[in-house]
């Protein structure tokens, strides 16, 4: 089951810190589901799993964009 952050309705940087945590929390193989409603926000998020090196899938909604992430070993861990 995936873990779901849910973002919506947060200003920036919140819906980054949000996703920074669950990265950290989840396991390698875990799907992590980002919710934002904003620009700004997926934005935000988009760059933070660049940066990670993380593959993600983004996906527009109605009313907000979705963001799936495998959790796989980051480069910084050991």
């Amino acid at each position: 089951m995936p873990i779901t952050v849910e973002a919506r309705g947060l200003a920036c940087p919140r819906p980054r810190q949000m996703t920074i945590t669950a990265i950290h929390s989840a396991k390698q193989g875990d799907v992590i589901v980002v919710l934002v409603d904003t620009v700004a926000g997926r934005d935000s998020v988009i760059r933070l799993l660049k940066a990670f090196q993380l593959p993600y899938k983004l996906k527009k909604k109605a009313k907000h964009y979705e963001i799936q992430i495998t959790r796989e070993k980051l480069w910084l861990e050991k």
